[in-house]
């Protein structure tokens, strides 16, 4: 009888304990769901490059070689021989002709030519020896492409006048006028750095030494030319216009130097 007791407690004992169990599980609230944070995916470490390529340094010109300027003889003022300003109005032959006219301006000497094929020249008093640099502004003011004007250097010397020529669209050339006709010793070639048409404005210089002959257009060389003999003659201008349009041009500060 006593054993049946002991039994019947521990069973009593073990259905109190089950029965805590059931009713705790039954309270316990759901647990609340965390939020899953990704954790950044770790970039691997960059490789390091010890020896880094360095680029190839790109050597580029300086200078174009169609871009080189020539500069002109510099002007020593106790060398100069002619400083001509054109306000002295009876150096340079002026007048009126079929072809058009010549006239002095404020401080230059005017061509007007009229249209059609024209020729206006004019000679000064200044006398051009054999070694010499002048430098001379020719603006033109009207013109047609196939136009074009000059400078005339020892005009009737013992070897003929020779004449330097620019025209319009930006060339130049040399020749030389005899008595039995004129010779081209140039001929017509593409200039550098000249300013073609109109309005334009050129500086000319042309240096004569020991036989060589250079023409200059705004300090940039355009050709040389020799042998020149040893000459002696008169300096001038010359237009010609070869259009039915008319022609302008002016001339202004003359300088004419030793070499």
């Amino acid at each position: 009888m006593k054993y049946r007791k002991t039994s019947f407690m521990w069973v009593l004992a073990v259905a109190v304990i089950l029965l805590a169990a059931c009713q705790a599980s039954s309270i316990l609230p759901d647990p609340t769901p965390t939020a899953t944070v990704e954790q950044p995916t770790a970039e691997p470490s960059p490789t390091v490059d010890w020896f880094p390529q360095t680029p190839t340094p790109v050597v580029l010109p300086t200078t174009d070689p169609e871009e080189i300027v020539t500069i002109t003889p510099v002007i020593q003022e106790e060398d100069i021989l002619v400083w001509d300003d054109f306000s002295d109005q009876s150096i340079w032959q002026t007048g009126t002709s079929e072809a058009g006219t010549i006239a002095y301006e404020s401080e230059s000497l005017s061509l007007a030519l009229l249209a059609g094929k024209q020729t206006l020249s004019s000679l000064s008093e200044h006398n051009l020896p054999s070694d010499f640099y002048l430098e001379i502004t020719v603006d033109v003011l009207m013109c047609s492409p196939e136009d074009q004007y000059g400078l005339i250097l020892w005009n009737n010397s013992s070897s003929g006048t020779y004449r330097v020529w620019f025209n319009s669209s930006g060339q130049t050339k040399l020749d030389r006028v005899l008595p039995s006709g004129t010779s081209l010793l140039e001929n017509w070639q593409t200039g550098r750095k000249i300013q073609p048409g109109s309005p334009a404005q050129n500086r000319i210089g042309i240096s004569s030494k020991d036989g060589v002959l250079e023409i200059y257009v705004n300090d940039v060389l355009q050709f040389s030319h020799s042998p020149i003999r040893k000459l002696e003659g008169a300096f001038g201008v010359i237009a010609q216009s070869s259009s039915s349009h008319a022609m302008t041009l002016k001339i202004s500060s003359l300088k004419i130097t030793l070499p």
